[in-house]
């Protein structure tokens, strides 16, 4: 039987047969108006509603307001959980070295910043002080840059080093699967690596990981119980050269903590990652979810922690490791280029951008200028930055806690943000 038409395709159907000209003129607009629409989505607005819907899939809590963090005690670090650590370097120059602690093994990822004084003094008293039983099993390498790996070489001492390869008994290294660079520090990061691997220690590098070849995996437990894993996160850069630089080859792990009914944490580290490294990043891994925390990407740089990225973890808690304020990275000011220091880590750009999600934005170090912008020493912004889950003496309950060695004040309300930033966030 032959379908009936409704009542409006009746209608239509005439309309069209008494105005020919006029149903046709308006089928080319509509056609026009859907073709504008579509060229306006994919050529200029589909980043912003991309982001959007990515936001409305993972809408966090913009205003830092969804897990709260409690005032940490330095006395309870050792005895937590797990403990992310984010040290302060001791010198002038930006780099990144974070420990992660759970139970009696230690992750190290990075170790910057200069070849000249990497590891300083303070960086190897504070790894010793977690680290007791002198093994670090699990090294990760994020790529190949002096500020990420100089730490881990060391300077000449006698017949060794005094980099943290060489200082202590190595299980595993997770490092970079592509690099460019043939400069000084890289070779001999390789030579130290190639120490360890005669020592016994596994090496595997990220694409290694993601794709679980020659005995690599692509989530390592840190606990017996398998309640806190290390996640190695895949991103296209592991299997094909960046079109410039080291750091979109940067690793990008995802550091996942099981809680009692049914809830988790999540803790972000991505290097240096940049936008395209971040954009595939998020591409190939649909399923990222909401970060509590989230190691701000290449130390607060304007080419990191992009929209793309930011959008779909929406992060609580970020951490920034850097000596605020220094031209290390940045043109100084001149009179045509006044406003050259909103370039210096952490930049303006990266923290508009961070700041639609939460304030909640901590940074290890700051310089010391003078008078021609010249670095002249560092002092400590919150210092050491250490988040910890656990409970305190008479505490039932254990939660996530922040302690930082100098102060816990959010980046905003420090007189340098006031001096030298804008917050354009809620």
């Amino acid at each position: 039987m032959a379908r009936r038409r409704s009542r409006t395709e009746r209608a239509a159907r005439a309309a069209a047969k008494k105005h020919p000209k006029a149903f046709l003129t308006a089928a080319v607009l509509l056609a026009v108006f859907v073709a504008v629409c579509a060229c306006l989505y994919f050529f200029v607005f589909k980043d912003e509603v991309d982001n959007f819907l990515a936001g409305l899939k993972n809408p966090g809590e913009p205003d830092g307001t969804g897990t709260e963090i409690a005032d940490g005690d330095l006395a309870e670090i050792s005895s937590a959980d797990l403990s992310i650590h984010f040290l302060e370097l001791g010198v002038v120059n930006t780099g990144d070295c974070t420990l992660i602690k759970v139970g009696n093994t230690e992750v190290l990822i990075d170790a910057g910043a200069k070849k000249t004084s990497a590891p300083t003094q303070i960086m190897r008293d504070y790894v010793a002080k977690y680290c007791t039983d002198g093994v670090l099993e699990y090294v990760i390498a994020t790529h190949a840059h002096e500020d990420h790996i100089a730490g881990f070489v060391g300077q000449e001492k006698g017949d060794t080093r005094t980099g943290f390869l060489y200082q202590y008994k190595i299980g595993t290294i997770i490092q970079f699967s592509q690099h460019k660079t043939t400069s000084g520090i890289y070779n001999d990061y390789v030579d130290a690596v190639e120490y360890c691997r005669e020592k016994g220690t596994k090496v595997y590098d990220a694409l290694e990981c993601t794709e679980e070849k020659n005995g690599a995996k692509s989530t390592y437990y840190l606990d017996e119980a398998q309640t806190i894993s290390m996640n190695i996160l895949y991103q296209e850069y592991y299997s094909k050269a960046a079109s410039s630089g080291e750091n979109n080859n940067s690793v990008c792990m995802l550091l996942t903590q099981e809680l009692d009914g049914g809830k988790e944490n999540n803790y972000l580290f991505t290097g240096d990652l940049e936008k395209s490294g971040e954009e595939s990043l998020v591409e190939n891994n649909p399923a990222l979810p909401h970060c509590v925390l989230f190691k701000g990407g290449h130390h607060g740089s304007s080419t990191s922690s992009n929209d793309i990225l930011l959008s779909k973890i929406a992060p609580e808690n970020i951490a920034i490791c850097c000596c605020a304020g220094t031209y290390e990275y940045a043109d100084k000011p001149t009179d045509e280029e006044p406003e050259n220091y909103l370039n210096t880590f952490p930049t303006q750009e990266a923290l508009d951008r961070m700041a639609k999600y939460t304030e909640n934005i901590y940074v290890t170090s700051l310089g010391i200028l003078g008078e021609d912008y010249s670095s002249e020493g560092v002092t400590s912004m919150n210092g050491d930055i250490v988040f910890y889950y656990g409970a305190g003496e008479g505490e039932t309950q254990k939660s996530l806690k922040l302690w930082c060695s100098n102060n816990t004040t959010i980046l905003k309300e420090t007189a340098w943000f006031r001096e030298n930033r804008t917050w354009n966030g809620g």
